[in-house]
């Protein structure tokens, strides 16, 4: 754990935002800008010449890049020792944004508006020109991988998979590398094989997403999505103007000689079909940071059977609370993470209207609490919302509103 800890004299870390396969993400500011930055911790057990390569490729790649529209890499370390901690790390230093990923946007707000869309879809394309005119092919593109920050701004991030030209990958050429909802045929296929025109076929994917809130293959078995897509049977888009109905059909094509023949003309083709009207105001977004306080659990104290409480939904289903820390929040396909309290597969009503990670019910000492964590549409307790970072105890018979969901926190049967 880092929290609290600076790493070499100079990066504070005040927060533990998350943790994925391969690495933990940090909160921190830089003592010399007094800048936040993000830290991307690689966990220890990975730290081995095969992983290393990656994560050298990604900051190679990052440090080639420098537009308004693509994150930006600060610092970083290989494999060195800390002092401090008394342990060698593996970290890069990024920019810190502000903001929500696209997919919580499409989430909460549905189908977006054509002007919204292509607003978003033309930044994202201006960022990938870059990108690709360093030779670089990101490789995957999603919705989870854009940032919309409180300015309306844009940001592509999360190169751990991009390839650079002349550059081996990680990967065995039967390998699957990306994420297959927005990958072209001929990366499924052969993930060495892919040029730029593969961001371009996912990022028609992500502006099919954003215009009609749902994805071209509608399938969640890994071989009938891979299969759909490799024979081309996606689903048509529907619901949009002739011109954008091309535009992302035409991204999408088969074969990547159909498809645009670089960033730059997607961007042309986005601007003739907006005409010049004015910028989008990508929803006028009230985003609150993705950042959240979540203060360490003590986890050696053990659940009492007097302590044991339980969740009580609308329709009168029981959400036992046996873990110290449980996460309420809903799945998706796209996404492997799952929360500890699955609002969609349980068939909650409403159960769209709340975030992945939506708020937490923790137990610490003699009680629990709820905390919200970020999420797009508020957590409100007893009516009254509450906000990531501020821990509030919970008595018996409160109401917790997780969007439009409403849970009763209650004392828990006796067995």
């Amino acid at each position: 754990m880092l929290v609290g800890r600076t790493l070499k004299d100079r990066y504070r870390i005040y927060d533990r935002l998350g943790s994925g396969g391969a690495a933990t993400v940090y909160l921190g500011r830089d003592s010399e800008s007094g800048q936040m930055v993000i830290v991307k911790l690689v966990h220890g057990h990975l730290v081995n010449e095969r992983f290393m390569g990656r994560f050298r490729r990604e900051i190679e790649l990052l440090q080639a890049i420098h537009n308004p529209y693509v994150v930006q890499l600060y610092d970083w370390a290989l494999d060195e020792y800390d002092e401090e901690t008394s342990q060698n790390l593996s970290y890069i230093i990024a920019e810190f944004i502000e903001g929500h990923t696209l997919a919580d946007v499409i989430d909460t707000r549905g189908p977006l508006a054509e002007t919204d869309g292509l607003e978003i879809a033309r930044q994202v394309a201006l960022g990938l020109a870059d990108v690709h005119s360093a030779h670089i092919v990101h490789r995957d593109i999603k919705s989870q991988n854009i940032m919309i920050t409180p300015d309306n701004t844009v940001k592509i991030i999360d190169f751990g998979i991009a390839k650079g030209q002349g550059q081996a990958t990680l990967t065995a050429s039967a390998h699957f590398a990306g994420t297959l909802y927005y990958a072209p045929p001929e990366q499924i296929l052969e993930a060495h094989g892919v040029d730029h025109r593969a961001d371009i076929y996912a990022l028609g994917v992500v502006l099919y997403e954003m215009l009609t809130a749902s994805l071209p293959v509608k399938a969640r078995e890994f071989g009938t999505v891979a299969s759909r897509i490799i024979s081309g049977k996606l689903d048509p888009i529907t619901g949009v103007t002739d011109p954008v109905a091309a535009l992302v059909t035409q991204m999408m094509a088969l074969k990547p000689d159909a498809r645009p023949a670089s960033a730059g003309e997607v961007v042309t083709r986005i601007e003739n079909i907006l005409g010049g009207k004015p910028a989008a105001t990508l929803l006028d977004l009230d985003i609150p940071a993705t950042t959240t306080s979540m203060k360490p659990l003590t986890t050696t104290v053990p659940l009492r059977p007097q302590n044991r409480y339980e969740l009580l939904t609308m329709d009168g289903k029981h959400l036992p609370l046996t873990l110290h820390e449980t996460v309420i929040g809903r799945s998706h396909p796209r996404d492997t993470s799952v929360p500890d309290i699955d609002l969609w597969v349980m068939g909650v009503e409403d159960a769209r209207t709340a975030s992945r990670r939506h708020c937490r019910v923790f137990f610490e000492g003699d009680r629990y609490y709820l905390e919200d964590l970020g999420s797009m549409n508020g957590t409100f307790l007893n009516q009254q919302q509450i906000y990531p970072g501020g821990p509030h105890p919970l008595a018996e018979g409160d109401t917790i509103t997780a969007g439009r969901v409403r849970l009763t926190f209650q004392q828990a049967a006796s067995l």
